[in-house]
């Protein structure tokens, strides 16, 4: 990947990290920021700073922890009036697994501004490098006077490779079943299902998606998989437009007319492997009329 330099000034742009009450996973991928060449900061015109004051851009790490909020706050009020502040992974922009824990006093922007996210867990250091980058933008456009704008629908172009892992989830409604073991494997609540008139909606939270793949590996049917796409940075202000959406559409059965989700092709494959034609005069039928149709007696 070509990082092309946007800072051109003689002094480099500095960089100070905070550590919020991460695991370090965050921190390690930063360090790599620094350590190896392919993925150094300075690449982009940055470096690292250990003092806060010098601080043009703070890279937070950790979903903020109640022990670490005040020495946190403390850090921020010391950095210039006109730093920026990077989330770095989701557990500063939604908490992720931490979500819930009576430890943890986040999302980070309950307590100060946050300009951008970069969000994974954990973030590749090409995700970290583009995050980065963005921060950068904002920087130079503020101080021309202007505040970006991003139109609804705005969003950077994807950057895959061949690794299926790290990346943003993909879903395929059409394989939906609606069995939402998704849902109940997600540790981070980052999917959720609404029922509507027409069907069943799935929206997935890549602000809170955290990349453990659990969601993937226990879909029957390949509807949500695990891809390449590895940039999920973004402005925070356009935080909840970082989701996937997807609905499910309801159809009458064919043996009552009941509304019912119909088995997909995926899901017979799945359990028959060769479904024969009265296999797949199932699929259309909601429990009562497989039952009636199976073995002849009505539902208990």
């Amino acid at each position: 990947m070509a990082i092309q330099e946007q800072e051109t000034a003689a002094e480099p742009v500095r960089l100070f990290r905070i550590n919020t009450g991460s695991c370090n996973g965050c921190d390690v991928e930063l360090a790599v920021t620094s350590a190896v060449a392919e993925f150094d900061v300075e690449q982009l015109g940055c470096r690292y700073t250990e003092s806060a004051r010098e601080a043009d851009v703070l890279l937070v790490t950790g979903p903020l922890t109640v022990k670490a909020r005040d020495e946190v706050l403390r850090l921020y009020a010391e950095t210039p009036r006109d730093r920026l502040t990077v989330a770095v992974g989701v557990c500063p922009v939604s908490g992720g697994v931490f979500r819930d824990s009576y430890a943890v006093d986040g999302p980070l922007d309950r307590h100060l501004p946050v300009d951008v996210n970069v969000t994974g867990c954990p973030p590749r250091p090409q995700a970290l490098l583009e995050g980065i980058r963005t921060a950068l933008e904002i920087r130079k456009a503020r101080r021309e006077g202007v505040e970006p704008i991003h139109e609804p629908g705005d969003r950077k172009p994807s950057h895959a490779d061949n690794f299926p892992a790290r990346g943003r989830l993909s879903f395929d409604a059409a394989a939906c079943v609606d069995c939402r073991m998704c849902r109940h494997v997600c540790a981070a609540g980052a999917i959720r299902f609404e029922a509507g008139k027409q069907g069943v909606r799935l929206t997935l939270w890549h602000n809170s998606c955290v990349f453990c793949g659990l969601c993937s590996h226990y879909c029957p049917t390949g509807a949500l998989s695990v891809t390449g796409d590895w940039r999920l940075d973004h402005r925070a202000a356009d935080a909840f437009r970082q989701v996937d959406r997807g609905e499910v559409l309801y159809e009458p059965c064919a043996g009552c007319g009941e509304a019912i989700i119909p088995a997909a092709p995926q899901l017979l494959h799945a359990a028959f492997r060769r479904p024969n034609p009265e296999i797949e005069k199932l699929k259309n039928l909601c429990p009562a009329c497989r039952q009636q149709m199976s073995i002849g007696v009505p539902r208990r």
